[in-house]
């Protein structure tokens, strides 16, 4: 009930609302969840982000994640049962985690019923877990150059008709810690954009159904 009352604020703001979009976590997923949602999905649009960030249970459980991949399966499916379109995040520089990872992350997605993506280059926010890992020396920030070679991993193996909602993230200034080149968006974009261009790649050109 909480949340139909919060829903139904937020569509009438205004007419210009056209619908909702709602970032959770796929452990807050259950049937009487997607029954109210499905409600709101016949007279708007609704769509759910869901934060997988990795398909390792391992890397996971480094980043205190909370939840399993499996978790993250059992939600997609479920909110798939109720015709609730998915975005899915993911995250790459995670800690301990591997390009064999990644490859598998976008496997999975590949492999269940998401319509898009938005994808984030880890950085690091003061308070956090992982800032205590980056100044005790356990962590290293990856560089701008491993980041745009892993986009092009993910771009290039990532299903044709998944839509690609971001490239990059935008970290809080007042609480960014590291690596400064993240604060440069538009220089992601570019480059991420040139090799494409220059190695005549697209996304799916590795994509194997």
């Amino acid at each position: 009930e909480t949340l139909r009352k919060k829903y139904n604020e937020a569509l009438n703001v205004s007419s210009k609302v056209v619908g909702l979009q709602i970032a959770t976590r796929p452990d807050c997923i259950n049937k009487e969840i997607c029954e109210c949602l499905s409600e709101f999905n016949k007279k708007t649009s609704v769509v759910v982000e869901l934060g997988l960030q990795t398909a390792s249970d391992r890397v996971g459980k480094i980043i205190n994640r909370q939840y399993s991949t499996e978790d993250f399966v059992r939600a997609v499916k479920l909110l798939n049962l109720y015709n609730i379109e998915v975005v899915v995040h993911v995250m790459v520089g995670l800690p301990t985690d591997t390009e064999e990872n990644l490859i598998r992350t976008i496997d999975l997605i590949n492999s269940l019923p998401i319509k898009g993506v938005k994808i984030h280059s880890t950085y690091i926010i003061r308070g956090t877990g992982l800032e205590k890992m980056y100044l005790t020396g356990n962590y290293t920030p990856i560089t701008k150059e491993f980041y745009l070679h892993s986009l092009e991993k993910v771009i290039t193996r990532l299903r044709p008709d998944i839509v690609i909602h971001r490239l990059s993230g935008d970290p809080p200034k007042s609480e960014f810690v590291a690596p400064l080149w993240m604060l440069n968006k538009k220089t992601i974009i570019n480059g991420i954009d040139k090799i494409l261009k220059e190695k005549n790649l697209y996304q799916g050109i590795y994509y194997k159904k």
